[in-house]
């Protein structure tokens, strides 16, 4: 299925010994899955008993490379805006964990931008020893960029003191990481998104002004609407969201409490060694979930970068509904008016279509459809012919 931009690579092979040089331990298949079934009810709230070591082998055998593609949408559209620093960048990695985030931002950079140094701020100092360790074997093996210096800092996110003496950095990631702090401080998905939006704007001062922060957090609706909730907050205290959204209007997808914008990716799934190990613990093994949040200190932002003179652009915000006789989706951005706009194709006009139909398009594809053909009032679903629209960019 082709998108508007390319989809994340497969995880390469290699990173299995990567990883499991790295952890310095074998674990056979039917244990490592007890572990990483424990590990993911523990992520549910469960309390669940799991030795540290066991802890660890599940995160990185398992959750690293599920984890490793999720941050590559937010590093294509920066770089199709040219919205990425032009020097080799300094990158700061919160809540680091075993590295998956960074090592993703850097296996997702295309050719010509580099990274200089990257430093990796999380609580857990045995963690952060994988981490380095997996960083090195990672470029040994040419599955990460070789010549990046990486720096460890093991410090709690939730003390007053977390960047004491840290400078500026031209990428600040937190990949899964708020959403930990959000949940042990607040109950509720508006206190939560209260929560991440405060964190947020104690790392901004952190940020170079021509610098990106990328904000990663689970694809499932209550934290997903969490992160909707901080996103309107940091609007309303002037931070500017580059992606995904391409309007600053408030989020409607909190008009309704059962919606919430995530990534979708059906035919991503995890690399073959993994499968077996998913399926002995009762996860699913196909398919790409998460939800994302760009901010900036300056006012760019993918909406403009992608703007033709009367084309609106907007983002693909369901899966396609297929019906009889006709298909469905839901596409957000900025428009005459508030909300959503439900949009429909035809069967009978897609058959016959030498243009691009709904059947090519997935969540988290971009659109651009003419401005005129776009309705005055909410609520009305949109009829678009073959040709009617085209894919951005």
């Amino acid at each position: 299925m082709s998108r508007s931009f390319p989809s994340p690579r497969p995880v390469e092979p290699a990173w299995q010994a990567v990883l499991e040089g790295s952890l310095g331990r074998v674990v056979a298949p039917r244990p490592l899955a007890v572990m990483v079934e424990r590990l993911s009810a523990r992520y549910r709230g469960e309390a669940v008993n799991l030795a540290h070591a066991d802890e660890m082998s599940a995160r990185a055998l398992f959750w690293f490379p599920r984890d490793l593609p999720k941050v590559h949408r937010a590093v294509v559209e920066l770089a199709h805006a040219q919205a990425l620093p032009a020097r080799p960048l300094r990158v700061l990695d919160l809540g680091a964990g075993l590295g998956a985030t960074f090592m993703g931002f850097l296996r997702a950079l295309p050719a010509g931008v580099t990274v200089a140094e990257v430093t990796a701020v999380d609580r857990d100092a045995q963690a952060l020893e994988i981490l380095a360790r997996v960083a090195k074997r990672a470029a040994e093996a040419g599955v990460i960029p070789a010549g990046v210096t990486v720096h460890t800092l093991a410090r709690d996110l939730a003390a007053d003191t977390w960047d004491e003496g840290l400078g500026t950095f031209d990428v600040i990631l937190a990949g899964l990481s708020l959403v930990e702090l959000a949940q042990a401080s607040a109950d509720t998905e508006a206190s939560r998104g209260a929560v991440i939006a405060e964190r947020v704007r104690a790392m901004l001062p952190h940020l170079a002004d021509d610098g990106a922060l990328i904000l990663l957090e689970p694809g499932n609706r209550h934290e997903t609407r969490a992160l909707h909730h901080a996103r309107d907050g940091l609007i309303t205290a002037g931070v500017t969201v580059f992606a995904p959204c391409l309007t600053s209007r408030s989020c409607p997808m909190l008009q309704g409490a059962r919606d919430w914008c995530h990534e979708d990716l059906p035919d991503i799934s995890l690399p073959a060694w993994l499968v077996p190990i998913a399926k002995l613990a009762g996860l699913r093994w196909e398919g790409l979930t998460w939800s994302y949040l760009v901010l900036r200190r300056d006012d760019r932002t993918l909406a403009r970068a992608l703007h033709t003179p009367g084309v609106v652009p907007l983002r693909v915000v369901s899966n396609i509904l297929s019906t009889k006789g006709k298909a469905e989706t839901w596409l957000c951005g900025a428009r005459p008016s508030e909300g959503t706009l439900k949009v429909m194709e035809l069967e009978r006009e897609a058959k016959r279509a030498k243009h691009p139909t709904f059947e090519t398009l997935a969540r988290g594809d971009l659109v651009g459809v003419a401005e005129e053909t776009l309705p005055t009032e909410a609520g009305k679903t949109v009829r678009l012919t073959p040709g009617g629209w085209s894919r951005l960019p």
